[in-house]
């Protein structure tokens, strides 16, 4: 006994010897205790940590929150920012020298210098890395995955980051960022990708393939998505299901009882409101499904709700007047029970429970220009918008869905007349150099006559805004080459259902197109589920391929045409 007490006594005063030498050792590599802080995740912003770097005085810690920002800068897609900051660092202790080695990799690959990347993350020794640091090296591989288009390595990267990761926030944004990647891969190529006896691969590879099976039957797509959970209850995607899937798990078809449709079928909006009525009822065609009509041209859009709701009815289409949809988005509880198919959208529109936005809008096809051009090997958009507030809107879509393919920004340029254009171009005059214009056929054929000279090889794209009816012969000559977007219904120019519509619409297109909204609306309707709950479910439509963006509006994918030898023929998108 006296042995054990002596030999406590001898631990209990070794104890501050021991503890003195690991500190000393320590201090080495952190320097000051609040060097740590790079082993761990940066939580907060970069403006927070360039202020604190501000407000301390210790040398180290001013360097430690130099990384801290850059970091941060990253996370907020500063790219340029960060890179500063890096180039700013004074001396470094051991730990600031390894944080700045995964940071200056993770630039590399933001800027997608792969190989410049992947050599950085070849001196990094990841025996010295804590778990957040190991994350943030695993992230950068994915990242120089996601550069190669190589889907199967990009995941495989997040599985070992998600190995790594201790906060349940960051493991959720990783295991929605991994479906994502699966969601936007080749089908063909998930189905031959081996899971190299990688059980979590697996896991992945099975469950988007029982994603891509079944989207087309979503009551089907629930049950496999709850069998898969059940196969993989350990899985990462099991535990912290994939946010986009979650409402899946307890999707219902749309059944439909019957249906309001709300529009103006007399005053001033009449022919609008028949026009689009006629579409309608032509799609409904024999369907049961009973359908109240209510004027908007003669009751206010509280009393027509009103009305709605005491009729029972559990599906209202409309209203199509902008003021109306706003009424509604002011005053979600007038529609509350009830799902709304809006056929218009305002720059107010907001997620509402129940409620989706469909229109002709101008911003769906520049949305669908820049996908276009992107897929051509346009890299450098020149987009002409007219000086008011259709071409900022349009412009500005058009320059979103560029930063998501580019991860840059549009050159987006605003005309007075269509003699400013061709000086957009002066700046930009490189192969893959395109020009997207939003024009009358007036002014694009003016845009275009200034252009014969200065850039005749110019590949030019439009919106349908310059399809007219009215066009003449003439003009679609000397349009010779210009593609533009416009509704797929236009190419079945031999098919019955065209031939009434050219017909009782006196072949007036914007006529035709708010016919094909009609049918496309009652077709929405009657997959109201299906469009808010299943991502990625999409409808062929008269006015495009249609599926549901952010805040549920209904987004269309649009067919591009061509004017070639005095005739305009689709084209392959």
């Amino acid at each position: 006994m006296s042995i054990l007490l002596q030999g406590a006594g001898f631990k209990k005063r070794l104890m501050p010897i021991l503890l003195s030498v690991a500190l000393a050792g320590c201090s080495n590599l952190f320097g000051s205790s609040f060097t740590e802080m790079l082993q761990r995740d940066a939580n907060a912003s970069s403006e927070f940590y360039m202020n604190k770097l501000e407000q301390t005085q210790n040398v180290e810690d001013k360097e430690t929150y130099k990384l801290l920002a850059a970091r941060a800068l990253i996370a907020e897609n500063k790219i340029a920012q960060s890179e500063a900051i890096l180039s700013e660092l004074g001396e470094l202790n051991e730990a600031q020298q390894l944080d700045r080695s995964l940071i200056a990799a993770r630039l590399s690959a933001a800027k997608g210098a792969n190989e410049v990347a992947e050599n950085q993350l070849r001196l990094i020794d990841l025996k010295k890395l804590s778990l957040s640091q190991k994350s943030r090296y695993y992230e950068t591989q994915a990242s120089i995955a996601e550069n190669r288009k190589d889907v199967i390595e990009a995941v495989k990267a997040r599985i070992k980051m998600d190995e790594n990761l201790t906060d349940v926030q960051r493991r959720q944004s990783n295991v929605d960022k991994t479906w994502a990647l699966l969601r936007s891969a080749n089908t063909g190529m998930i189905n031959n990708a081996p899971d190299d006896n990688n059980v979590a691969l697996g896991g992945w590879l099975t469950l988007i393939k029982a994603y891509n099976d079944n989207i087309r039957q979503p009551v089907q797509l629930s049950q496999a998505l709850q069998n898969w959970k059940n196969a993989y209850p350990n899985h990462a995607a099991a535990t912290l299901f994939p946010k986009e899937l979650q409402s899946l798990l307890n999707f219902q078809q749309t059944n439909l009882a019957q249906i309001g449709l709300v529009l103006p079928i007399s005053g001033d909006g009449q022919i609008l409101g028949n026009t689009i009525l006629s579409g309608f009822n032509d799609a409904k065609g024999n369907s049961t499904i009973p359908v109240q009509i209510f004027d908007s041209a003669i009751y206010s859009i509280d009393e027509i709700t009103a009305q709605a709701k005491e009729a029972g009815v559990k599906a209202l289409v409309g209203p199509l007047l902008k003021q109306n949809v706003e009424s509604i988005i002011n005053n979600p509880a007038s529609v509350q029970g009830m799902d709304v198919l809006a056929l218009n959208a305002t720059p107010n529109a907001r997620a509402i429970n129940q409620m989706c936005y469909y229109g002709l809008s101008p911003e769906d096809e520049a949305e669908s220009a820049a996908t276009k051009m992107w897929n051509d090997g346009v890299r450098n958009p020149v987009v002409a918008m007219p000086q008011n507030e259709l071409g900022q809107r349009v412009g500005n879509a058009f320059n979103v869905r560029w930063q998501q393919l580019a991860s840059t920004d549009a050159n987006i340029r605003y005309y007075n007349l269509p003699a400013d254009v061709p000086y957009f171009l002066q700046e930009n005059a490189s192969n893959s150099t395109a020009l997207y214009a939003v024009a009358s056929p007036d002014e694009l054929a003016e845009i275009k006559g200034y252009l014969a000279n200065s850039a005749p090889n110019l590949k030019i794209y439009a919106s349908s805004r310059s399809n007219s009816a009215s066009n003449s012969t003439e003009y679609v000559t000397q349009m010779n080459g210009v593609q533009f977007s416009d509704i797929p219904f236009f190419k079945e120019t031999t098919s019955a259902q065209y031939q009434k519509v050219a017909g009782s619409t006196g072949g007036e297109y914007q006529l035709m197109r708010l016919y094909a909204m009609g049918a496309d609306a009652w077709l929405l309707i009657n997959h109201f589920n299906e469009l808010r709950q299943v991502p990625g479910y999409q409808l062929s439509g008269l006015t495009g391929v249609l599926s549901s963006g952010p805040n549920c509006n209904v987004e269309r994918d649009m067919t591009w045409f061509q004017y070639q030898d005095g005739n305009v023929i689709p084209v392959a998108n």
